[in-house]
């Protein structure tokens, strides 16, 4: 099934409690493999990315980190 959980996991809700400046989802490709993806709510400069994908948790985590 491609797309993401109406009920996000533990994990992706303290992803969100962690960086609440950011919209966090978990979504899957066509063969189930997951993907987390970062998106800012809104853009401030010096801009960091617009979208962070990353494919773990944890690996998520610390891409955000940098831009906390």
């Amino acid at each position: 099934m491609v797309g993401y959980s109406v009920f996000p996991s533990q994990e992706i809700q303290q992803l969100r409690k962690e960086f609440p400046h950011h919209l966090i989802y978990e979504l899957h490709n066509r063969n189930g493999k997951p993907v987390f993806v970062a998106t800012l709510l809104r853009r401030s400069c010096p801009c960091p990315p617009d979208l962070v994908t990353a494919p773990t948790p944890m690996a998520l985590r610390e891409a955000l980190a940098p831009i906390r």
